[in-house]
Order: C-alpha cells, then structure tokens, then sequence
C-alpha cells in the first residue's frame, strides 16, 4: 500500500475515534482540574479507591484499578509522605498492608471527588436519562467484549 493512499475504515471506527478523544478530553480535564489539588488522577483514583473500601490491601488496590502493584506502591509512598494515607499491617498476614485514609486524606478525597463530579454533569448535561441509561448499556457490553478478547 502506497503513502496517501484510502485506508478502509472498519465498522464503527469513528465512533472508536470519537470515544477514544473523548475520553482523552476527560482525562485531560479531570488532570487539569485535580493538579490544582496537587493530585493526579492516579491518585485521585487511589484515593477514592480507599476511601470506598477502607483496609484494602495494595494487591487488592491494584487489582481494582487494573494496574500492577509496583506503580500502585510507588503511587502510596507518595500518598503517605504527604499524610493522606496509612499502611498498617495486616492482621492475619503481616506482609500485606492494609490502607485507610488519614484526616487530610479524607478532606481532600472529598474535595477532588467534588471535582470529578462537575466534570461528570458536564457530560450529562448534554444527555437526557434515556441517553444515560443507554450509554451505561453500550459501554457495558462493549467492555464485555473487550474482556473476552482479552481473554478475561
């Protein structure tokens, strides 16, 4: 195939195209916003994350955010350097820790998840409930899809 010539375009690749900028426009804005906290959205899921599920180990932590534990730890370490996170020992197996969220870490989850809730009601302003329901739906079911193929 010659430089400049028409690819084909397979079935549904705009809207691939259309949901793929436009989840990089929320991460973009969502980073925006929470860098004003002085939190990356890693962290801010991370935070999140322990705030819903107090004494979560970081294997557990890692898994529900579908990243490895060596980033999830690195992520931690920062977290708790700056008081808004503690690791305490498990109590049936020392070598895991178990994560709970400090005062500061409670105040400022709670801010940045008001964050992330404006940038949500842009996006659904845009939509009625009906449109809601049925994106909720396409999206599940293409995830499902998407985990097949990952074989998962």
């Amino acid at each position: 195939m010659k430089s400049g010539e028409k690819l084909d375009k397979t079935r549904g690749f705009d809207v691939w195209l259309a949901v793929g900028r436009t989840n990089m426009k929320v991460h973009r804005a969502l980073n925006q916003s929470l860098g004003e906290l002085d939190l990356s959205l890693a962290q801010h899921e991370i935070l999140l994350t322990i705030w819903q599920k107090s004494g979560i180990t970081q294997k557990q932590l890692a898994e529900n955010l579908l990243v490895v534990k060596s980033n999830v730890s690195a992520l931690i370490k920062k977290l708790e350097a700056r008081g808004l996170v503690h690791r305490d020992c498990h109590p049936r197996d020392t070598r895991n820790k178990c994560l709970s969220l400090t005062e500061a870490g409670r105040k400022l989850v709670q801010r940045s998840f008001e964050r992330q809730n404006r940038i949500i009601d842009a996006m659904a302003s845009k939509m009625n409930d009906e449109e809601l329901r049925m994106t909720a739906d396409v999206m599940s079911r293409v995830g499902k899809a998407l985990d097949r193929l990952l074989g998962q």
